[in-house]
């Protein structure tokens, strides 16, 4: 297996020829396919080499996403090859390769898939949850266990919220399915479920968590998917400081002093308050010198990949991207800059955009 490359293995309760037709069975493919909570309202398949398939996943938000390919090999109930594409806007993305191996142990078949070829770290690791809640669906199917209509894990808050934007692109990273209840801090709703009146909140069942931290840590705890905290304990330690850093000094200075002075001003005459928005501006130089300074040439705060320090951040840095002032301060902080781009490049990101953002 090269680095850019995913493998799963996986046993399954079912002999290889039925675990061999769930996988080229429209039908089949329709009941389990995509990550939790995903619907898949249209699956074409013409399991033959050089046959073609297109199947049509809708997200339970309403995004519709295409994913197509060719059918490379098939030897009955032993193996499987096809090609992988997203196709978004008429326009073809780049191919990978998927390869199932089926093997029988005893009543059981032990399946290997290997998804090879894609174009950098971030691509692949995009794909890991998807098929991690995938075959957890397979699983559920196999078990003769009725699947869920709707997600049992839902976040709470106004979607505008930095927090609640991270808490979501955690989610879908994990391949997880949730539903978002729009809620402002401080409605019953949210005092409910936090004695602060704070966003987010989380319910996983009759599971209940706020603040966001403890909700980013049990996440990725929880479920299956990509870790998205470091592997040693000094990284995991440097990442947990990033995350108190954004939290207690970041926020403040470039959400709630700076941000949401223009989006909520309350100077003279309703106004946003210069003297507030002058010393956040100052308080941010200090705090982007010494992010820059930690990216350094990586592309993540922490090591080589996505962790939760990167997700508390991203949202911010978004929100100053996208004002004028202080996009004018971005230009800046080149390392910044170049962590932000690669996290805007991933699906979670997108899916968890704004409203009018």
């Amino acid at each position: 297996m090269t680095p850019l490359s995913l493998t799963f293995n996986r046993i399954f309760d079912a002999p290889a020829e039925k675990l061999y037709n769930i996988f080229t069975s429209k039908e089949a493919i329709q009941s389990w396919f995509g990550p939790e909570g995903f619907s898949i309202p249209r699956a074409d398949i013409d399991a033959r080499t050089g046959g073609k398939y297109r199947y049509e996943m809708h997200s339970p938000a309403g995004a519709v996403y295409m994913v197509v390919g060719e059918f490379r090999e098939l030897v009955p109930h032993e193996k499987i090859a096809f090609t992988w594409a997203w196709l978004a806007n008429g326009e073809l993305g780049p191919e990978t390769l998927v390869t199932l191996h089926f093997a029988e142990r005893g009543e059981r078949t032990e399946l290997t898939l290997d998804h090879a070829g894609f174009a950098s770290e971030d691509v692949r690791d995009s794909h890991q949850g998807g098929w991690t809640s995938s075959l957890e669906s397979l699983a559920h199917m196999l078990a003769g266990k009725p699947q869920p209509t709707e997600s049992r894990i839902s976040v709470v808050g106004d979607p505008r919220s930095t927090y609640v934007r991270s808490v979501r692109m955690a989610l879908i990273e994990k391949g997880i399915s949730y539903t978002l209840d729009p809620q402002p801090p401080h409605s019953d709703v949210v005092n409910t479920l936090n004695p602060f009146g704070k966003i987010p909140a989380f319910r996983a069942g009759d599971f209940v968590l706020f603040e966001s931290p403890a909700i980013l840590r049990y996440i990725d705890e929880a479920h299956p998917g990509p870790r998205l905290m470091p592997d040693t304990p000094a990284e995991r330690a440097r990442a947990e400081q990033w995350i108190s850093s954004i939290n207690c000094y970041g926020y403040d200075a470039m959400i709630r002093r700076f941000v949401l002075q223009f989006a909520l001003p309350k100077g003279p005459g309703g106004t946003p308050n210069r003297a507030v928005i002058n010393g956040a501006i100052v308080d941010m130089h200090k705090q982007l010198t010494i992010l820059d300074r930690a990216y350094g040439e990586r592309d993540y705060l922490v090591g080589e990949r996505l962790s939760l320090a990167d997700l508390e951040l991203a949202p911010i840095i978004a929100y100053l991207a996208n004002h004028p002032e202080s996009k004018d301060i971005l230009a800046s902080f080149a390392n910044v800059m170049r962590g932000h781009e690669v996290i805007a490049r991933r699906a979670s990101f997108a899916q968890t955009a704004p409203p009018g953002f």
